[in-house]
């Protein structure tokens, strides 16, 4: 494990929070936060500075009953574990919980949206030709960021006629219960589009994006092949997020196929 500024800025944190003096959080080891170090129950002052740094890491894991391991100052997997683990307490002042498959709410469709089959997206949202044909304009609750070009912002876009009251009242009720501060920490706001007239990546079916029924958000952090080990969204803090499409029957390829996981459909995949 490499030491970087992010582990030297949380060591010296740490140290901070159990009362030692060592001035800056700066990420630079100097004289102070090595007393520091050194002055800690629990470190070897014959360790090099890095094995110092991670025993504090470990220390503190331990203490917080998210590292079971030696205090060793050597970098593992129980370690990066623990060094997870302190990073999501410190950021939502709470343990990560477990995503399992069986958190998906059970299937609900009020709004009887159709199988995923060309015949069936036709017949209920209309034809995807001409271009472009059936849409109309929703407008966002909230600002959007175009996940692609982060500095422009975008509060409207286009999607197919049956779905913008339920695409309302999804966005809506995201924004009643996160707030804006939590969606943008979250980065909900990263929108990466939704109507585009295409064929699915890798196929020849059109993608659900040329209906204007299908939505995707943040996609750098939730590529098309990641799974929930690395997607973002897989995360249990955006359970609610999903929890909520999922409510008005819209689908995650993410949650349903754990692949896709910055897409939301209002279309049923074939079993």
């Amino acid at each position: 494990m490499a030491l970087d500024v992010k582990l030297i800025k949380l060591a010296q944190a740490l140290l901070v929070e159990a009362g030692h003096p060592i001035g800056d959080i700066d990420g630079l080891i100097g004289t102070k936060t090595l007393a520091a170090l050194n002055a800690t129950t629990g470190i070897v002052k014959a360790w090099s500075t890095e094995q110092k740094i991670i025993g504090i890491i470990q220390l503190h894991g331990a203490a917080k009953n998210v590292y079971d391991g030696k205090i060793d100052g050597l970098w593992g997997p129980r370690t990066q574990l623990a060094y997870d683990a302190i990073m999501h307490i410190r950021l939502y002042g709470h343990q990560e919980e477990v995503w399992r498959t069986e958190d998906v709410v059970a299937p609900v469709n009020p709004n009887d949206w159709p199988l995923q089959r060309l015949a069936d997206l036709n017949a209920y949202f209309g034809t995807a030709k001409p271009e472009g044909a059936n849409l109309v304009t929703v407008n966002f609750p909230y600002e959007m960021v175009i996940a692609w070009s982060p500095a422009k912002k975008v509060t409207k876009t286009l999607c197919n006629a049956k779905v913008k009251t339920s695409l309302e009242r999804v966005l809506t009720k995201v924004k009643n219960e996160y707030g804006i501060g939590n969606i943008q920490n979250l980065r909900l706001d990263f929108f990466g589009g939704c109507f585009n007239y295409r064929p699915m990546r890798g196929g020849t079916m059109l993608s659900t994006h040329s209906w204007g029924i299908a939505l995707d958000f943040d996609p750098i952090n939730n590529q098309l092949k990641w799974d929930r080990d690395r997607a973002t969204l897989a995360r249990p803090e955006y359970r609610r997020w999903w929890e909520i499409w999922e409510e008005e029957g819209w689908v995650s390829l993410g949650r349903q196929r754990n692949y896709d996981w910055m897409h939301v459909q209002a279309c049923k995949l074939l079993s």
